[in-house]
């Protein structure tokens, strides 16, 4: 149903028809703002499905260094989005069960990823739970639009 691949920097093209709904703009950045994104550690991946890019995330892999919950060798996901034109058909899902996966395959070292969700995103972080990511119940408070879970995600050894 969907694939999750590397997006090159100078290939932002594919995604930036990616929209946000009503009302996301307080959790992401519209998708032309977070492929302006220039940090080195910070790698750009799209989620596509058999005709079209229907999704884009952020790797960081210096989480831990601008993250003081996060320990040495977390990388963050940051940015994900389904855009608002392919959101409720099962593509976020899709790629959030893919996601472990490809993850420890395009990161072999890495053992767990975090990210944070604002608290007022309940639609998001009931997908991540569903997605198999642990709560384990800290905030952080650095967010941009208040409170935010910080959520814990295992890689499997491939």
């Amino acid at each position: 149903m969907i694939t999750l691949a590397p997006l090159p920097h100078d290939a932002v093209g594919q995604v930036l028809h990616l929209q946000l709904g009503p009302g996301q703009d307080q959790y992401v950045a519209a998708i032309t703002d977070m492929t302006r994104e220039t940090t080195p550690m910070v790698e750009f991946h799209m989620i596509r499905s058999a005709v079209d890019a229907v999704g884009f995330f952020k790797i960081d892999l210096d989480f831990a260094a601008t993250h003081d919950f996060a320990t040495p060798g977390t990388v963050g996901l940051r940015g994900f989005l389904i855009g608002a034109q392919f959101q409720g058909m099962g593509y976020g899902r899709a790629a959030l069960h893919a996601l472990p996966d490809y993850l420890a395959e395009t990161y072999p070292g890495v053992r767990q990823i975090m990210l944070t969700v604002n608290c007022v995103n309940s639609i998001a972080y009931r997908s991540y739970l569903r997605g198999g990511w642990r709560d384990d119940g800290a905030l952080y408070l650095g967010g941009r639009s208040g409170p935010q879970h910080i959520l814990t995600l295992a890689l499997p050894r491939l």
